[in-house]
């Protein structure tokens, strides 16, 4: 068994994710797509004869979030989006047990405090940390593009209702692959995006700079695509979606919500499904909501009636008297409703504290 930990420049990261067979090259684990921001990131790679376990994440240095510690320590985490492991054949149960162990001893030796990932709804990776002890914490959706009749056979009588509603009221459409985007695009969906996120209370995790999806373009050129809605010229509905040749994710977008009467929404949603059943995907991951059976849940349920699939989450703490230290620190920094607002979050220091 062969162990390499392998930063973001090196290039062997993407030999390894290459070798993986097309269904399972996530964009979420390639090296173009942890680059995106400005973020230490590792992978941890296991190999054995033909097999891999593939695990990228995040890895902060916590000292630099402002407290004071003895030395250096760090915790990891997926990138925003669905993480875990990829693992080639992952029949081999052995091999996945094996290579969590030697991870295990990783983490020790870089005194890593805690450990948090999403895990892939679709290939159930969730699976492949037991000692994680993964919870379901929500349901997504999941559109099967496999399906004949998606129109009649997914979506609810409602969403076709609002679809043929946006067809009378004349809304246009243009879907745009990234590398083709343009700055004028580019503004828009960064314009819809922001003034949704600022109506939404967004964390501010969720303001990406116009730098961000500039590097999207960049890095992953062949991995993303835009699409827009229009109302008389006027672009009123957008949305990004993170894809390879099998797997497509709704990620990114917006709406005007002085057009909501149109149902712009459901036209986008539908226009996508079209797209990328044409393109010969087979899945589109329309995520979930911010809690269980929520509004947002049941609006993307309506595109996929039967495509209701669990989320499960991971989170360890692999050093308890120092995560309860940054703990006690956290706490003496921000005020209470800080602190009832991220008390389910492992990495809850992240949180509130300027660095």
């Amino acid at each position: 068994m062969n162990i390499e930990i392998l930063k973001i420049g090196n290039p062997k990261w993407n030999d390894y994710f290459n070798d993986f067979p097309s269904k399972l090259r996530d964009p979420f684990f390639c090296s173009g797509y942890y680059a995106l921001e400005n973020t230490t990131a590792e992978c941890f790679v296991c190999t054995e004869g033909d097999n891999i376990f593939f695990y990228p994440f995040i890895k902060t240095n916590i000292k630099t979030l402002g407290y004071e510690l003895d030395r250096n320590y760090y915790d990891i985490q997926g990138v925003y989006g669905y993480n875990g492991a990829l693992v080639k054949d992952d029949t081999d149960k052995g091999f996945i047990d094996r290579a969590r162990i030697f991870f295990l001893q990783y983490v020790q030796n870089e005194d890593i405090v805690s450990e948090f990932t999403r895990f892939n709804p679709l290939y159930n990776n969730h699976t492949y940390f037991k000692d994680l002890q993964p919870i379901c914490v929500n349901k997504n959706i999941i559109v099967d593009l496999k399906r004949e009749d998606i129109w009649m056979d997914s979506y609810e009588h409602s969403t076709r209702k609002n679809v043929k509603k946006a067809i009378r009221n004349n809304l246009e459409y243009k879907v745009v692959d990234a590398k083709n985007i343009s700055k004028n695009d580019m503004e828009a969906f960064l314009h819809i995006y922001t003034a949704t996120m600022k109506r939404n209370n967004a964390d501010s995790e969720y303001f990406f700079k116009q730098d961000y999806f500039y590097a999207i373009k960049n890095k992953l050129s062949e991995n993303a695509l835009f699409i827009f809605i229009y109302k008389e010229g006027l672009v009123i509905s957008v949305e990004l979606v993170i894809l390879n040749k099998y797997i497509a994710y709704s990620f990114l977008g917006g709406t005007l919500k002085e057009y909501f009467k149109f149902r712009p929404n459901d036209y986008l949603k539908h226009i996508l499904i079209k797209t990328l059943k044409q393109r010969g995907l087979s899945f589109f991951m329309l995520g979930g909501g911010e809690s269980l059976d929520d509004g947002i849940f049941k609006y993307k349920r309506n595109f996929s009636k039967n495509g209701v699939c669990n989320f499960y989450i991971g989170k360890l703490i692999h050093d308890e008297e120092v995560y309860n230290t940054i703990i006690r620190q956290w706490e003496d920094k921000v005020d209470l409703k800080t602190q009832e607002k991220y008390s389910n979050h492992l990495l809850k220091y992240h949180y509130g504290v300027d660095v």
